[in-house]
């Protein structure tokens, strides 16, 4: 299974429902060629993350640090934490997700909980491991995922528990090895910069229809236009207009899929003064045209 287009909130948080209530957890394959972007966009989510690259490499930016993930590594990524992932030198890339819901490992008053899951996600010094296939443990939980992929695809009769098994065995190695993180970072210095990167993307997301300068967006986050500037770009990886951009052509896709507005009535709600300005940079960005991509989609239905 793959998501062709994450949806994400104002507030930066993906809105995808990972599993169900009942067992809130799923995998991925995904091969990043195959994003409507072609990247995973920045984003969030409460589910912990446990990837493996099957393919190629790609590279995690998390709370502004960039990982080089080569095939057959992998990473996990904590709750809450800011991450997108790109492929490296437009290479065929493709990696397994499993997203874990912290309710999926027992209820929220046992000793599961309260000793070993919400004290490590709430732990802002562990926002990643690397899992390095050279590493013994690391190995360990590499070849684990990949068997978890392998199961929860398969989907024979019992095949939860088995899952269920599988993480527990993952998330015990790590805890068991995890020691050696909790200095390494400077917890209030993390805490502040994704605090204020997640504001700076929320105006952002407010007010994308409208006219937007550096000087707004400076203005938000009490810092100077040149400040701002080279934050954002360490951040994200992006200029803030840059990222303006996309999002403003994120928000067009949803348009063209779902709404009968015209090329040029989308092009004026998402912010674009000009519809061939518009269409420049959505050809950039997807390699096709507005009207060409609106129509892939309807043959698609």
């Amino acid at each position: 299974m793959q998501i062709y287009n994450i949806p994400i909130s104002k507030t930066f948080q993906e809105i995808t429902s990972h599993g169900t209530k009942e067992f809130p957890m799923a995998v991925y394959k995904n091969q990043l060629s195959k994003n409507i972007l072609g990247y995973i966009p920045l984003h969030w989510h409460d589910e912990l993350q446990f990837v493996i690259v099957l393919k190629g490499s790609v590279t995690f930016t998390i709370n502004q640090e960039e990982h080089c993930v080569k095939e057959n590594n992998g990473i996990f990524i904590n709750s809450g934490c800011l991450h997108n992932a790109i492929a490296n030198n437009l290479d065929e890339s493709i990696y397994v997700s499993v997203d874990v819901s912290p309710h999926f490992f027992a209820a929220s008053n046992s000793i599961i909980q309260k000793k070993y899951i919400k004290p490590f996600i709430e732990l802002k010094s562990i926002p990643f491991i690397e899992f390095n296939e050279f590493i013994i443990w690391q190995n360990k939980i590499l070849k684990l995922i990949s068997d978890l992929y392998k199961i929860y695809f398969k989907k024979d009769f019992g095949f939860e528990i088995k899952v269920h098994s599988i993480i527990f065995e993952i998330w015990y190695i790590i805890i068991k090895n995890t020691e050696k993180y909790e200095n390494e970072v400077n917890e209030s210095t993390i805490y502040s910069e994704n605090e204020r990167i997640k504001e700076l993307l929320i105006f952002i997301h407010q007010n994308y229809k409208y006219k937007i300068t550096l000087k707004d967006i400076a203005k938000v986050g009490n810092i100077s236009r040149s400040e701002c500037s080279r934050f954002f770009k360490k951040m994200t990886n992006l200029s803030p207009f840059e990222y303006l951009i996309k999002y403003r052509i994120s928000q067009s896709v949803i348009l063209l899929k779902e709404s009968d507005l015209s090329i040029t009535e989308i092009a004026s709600e998402v912010g674009f003064g000009s519809v061939s300005y518009y269409i420049e940079k959505f050809r950039k960005q997807t390699n096709y045209t507005p009207k060409i991509f609106r129509n892939k989609s309807i043959n698609l239905k």
